[in-house]
């Protein structure tokens, strides 16, 4: 009686009960949520898939939430909680090390994977070196690589610890990009879903059929365009170098034991990070969200038998997107391309500096997630550049000999301080099994010091081997304990009242001790006190600097590393 009172009779309830309410058309349209519906509108599929990713109304909702991905950056993907493994296989996840927002994910999202080093592409060919155009390197850790840089890494050989590195580059072949006779055929025929379209306008409902087809509209447009882009870029060769250089295996960190590496020089950059693909997936968000509330508003002012006739087309359309999916071949066109060794010795001398830029690269991404916190590592030196002074053309000195024969205290012009980051770094890449926490308080010095004080007297920086110990309140320090109290290695600070202690070598028992305090400016004029070693000893033994340091052979041990650190730097220079 209800029924007939509201004029429709059971027979009208629909099938199986189904009405064109809003819970019951958005649980429609939120089927198939799947890699299916996401990883096509990410190209994964090639540009076939992109027409055909938004034909089928169902899954809309993980579509969606794909061209968000693709739209934001790694960081804020992560923040956002909306990474899947269809985004990283398009796009891969890296934190670029200027990004502040990505230095509070980089805490919790676990080790990297590899580090990306990327410059302008004609700066790899320029004569001038990859030096020369410093002000354009970008710097980012990987904690997923997408599709095609796997494919690529995984047909590269480890170099394992203890063997000199090899360095991958394309071959010196002409290679096109291979062309897909599927894609084509398959974007054209994605306009068969004008037929629902003009079935619609028939039955009385053209604006359901005009919000249905608006997105696929979009998204053929977009794939014509991805698709003549690739054919031009097929018509010519792929030059020789590429603007990515790409550094990955087992890295060392802190927390554990370096191990096999893979050094890639000059790969091609995946497209799809590029601003043009942002912006597209952005646009394409906003016309899908919008097309799927319209349609919501408009299908329930619809007779049932028309929303029978566009569910029906969904189900047709989200068959054919399952068919391009599977058939579709995965979108790397530069994957596969030959890579050839090149062993160290015989690589050239810019691409050795490339292999520079990667390790200090892999040492800023060691200093971001140290215990000690990164802002205590900012007075060192992260600059490639100014790995030259460590030799500077001469022998460097194992210790600083003084002139002055009864030293007391003096001046000292600090230039730089390569820290336990970057010697980690450098001797990992060389292939030495010292691992970052041998390396904890090894560090080396350039400084120079006037030997007359006649104002145009010469100066000659020295870069000598030493060791460092960061002093201050750990966060397990007892206020009441008696010392000495020794905190080992790897322990946390609370961020305040550090102070960096060197010991710089000279002549036999003697040390160049300077205090810099760790938010102070490290290169610059600063005091230094001449100590013996049982002063040393004294100093460490009574236990109230709360470092791991026992004795002055502890700082000895220390700086026998800094100095096997120091030939993996010259190793790099050759």
């Amino acid at each position: 009686m209800a029924s007939a009172a509201n004029g429709t009779s059971d027979s009208d309830a629909g099938f199986l009960g189904f009405s064109n309410n809003l819970v019951e058309v958005g649980a429609l349209t939120a089927l198939v949520g799947s890699s299916v519906a996401e990883s096509p509108i990410l190209g994964n599929r090639g540009a076939a898939g992109i027409s055909w990713a938004a034909t089928s109304s169902f899954g809309t909702i993980s579509i969606i939430k794909a061209c968000f991905c693709g739209a934001n950056g790694g960081w804020s993907r992560e923040t956002l909680g909306i990474r899947t493994t269809s985004s990283d296989l398009a796009v891969g996840l890296e934190l670029p090390h200027e990004s502040n927002r990505a230095a509070k994910v980089r805490r919790n999202i676990g080790e990297p994977l590899g580090i990306f080093c990327r410059t302008q592409p004609d700066s790899a060919a320029s004569p001038k070196g990859h030096n020369s155009c410093k002000g354009k390197l970008a710097w980012s850790d990987v904690y997923a690589f997408d599709h095609s840089t796997s494919l690529m890494l995984r047909g590269v050989p480890d170099t394992a610890i203890g063997t000199p590195l090899q360095v991958f580059t394309y071959g010196n072949f002409t290679f096109l990009r291979p062309y897909s006779r599927f894609q084509f055929p398959a974007i054209i025929l994605s306009s068969a879903k004008l037929v629902e379209v003009y079935i619609l306008w028939r039955h009385g409902s053209s604006i359901l059929g005009m919000a249905s087809a608006a997105p696929w509209a979009f998204f053929f447009l977009g794939a014509v365009i991805i698709q003549a882009q690739e054919l031009r870029l097929g018509r010519h060769p792929e030059p020789e170098m590429g603007s990515l250089d790409i550094m990955t295996g087992h890295l060392p960190m802190v927390s554990r034991r370096g191990g096999r590496r893979k050094v890639v020089l000059g790969a091609a950059e995946n497209s799809k990070t590029s601003f043009p693909w942002q912006l597209f997936w952005a646009s394409s968000a906003l016309i899908l969200t919008a097309s799927i509330i319209f349609s919501y508003i408009i299908m329930g002012q619809q007779p049932r038998p028309v929303v029978f006739i566009w569910a029906s087309f969904q189900l047709l359309w989200l068959a054919v997107r399952i068919f391009v999916y599977h058939f579709a071949d995965p979108a790397n066109p530069t994957a596969l391309r030959i890579l050839v060794v090149r062993p160290w010795s015989t690589l050239p001398a810019q691409l050795k500096e490339h292999v520079i830029d990667l390790t200090f690269a892999l040492a800023k991404c060691q200093s971001m997630i140290h215990p000690r916190g990164q802002a205590q590592y900012a007075g060192d030196t992260f600059a490639s550049g100014d790995l030259t002074l460590i030799s500077d053309g001469i022998k460097p000195p194992n210790l600083y000999s003084l002139l002055d024969p009864n030293p007391t205290s003096f001046p000292v012009d600090i230039k730089a301080v390569f820290g336990d980051m970057m010697l980690s770094s450098a001797i990992w890449i060389t292939g030495s099994e010292v691992t970052p926490m041998d390396l904890y308080d090894s560090c080396i010095v350039v400084f120079s010091i006037r030997q007359s004080n006649h104002v145009a007297f010469p100066r000659r920086s020295v870069a000598v081997p030493a060791a460092r110990v960061l002093s201050g309140i750990g966060m397990a320090f007892d206020a009441e304990k008696t010392v000495p109290n020794y905190v080992p290695k790897g322990a946390p600070n609370l961020g305040y009242g550090l102070t960096w202690w060197y010991w710089i070598p000279c002549r036999t028992g003697l040390w160049l001790q300077i205090q810099i305090p760790a938010q102070g400016k490290t290169v610059g004029i600063h005091q230094v006190d001449v100590r013996t070693d049982a002063q040393v000893s004294g100093l460490l033994v009574a236990g109230s600097l709360n470092i791991g340091l026992k004795d002055v052979d502890e700082v000895k041990a220390a700086v026998a590393l800094s100095r096997k650190a120091r030939e993996a730097c010259l190793e790099l220079l050759s």
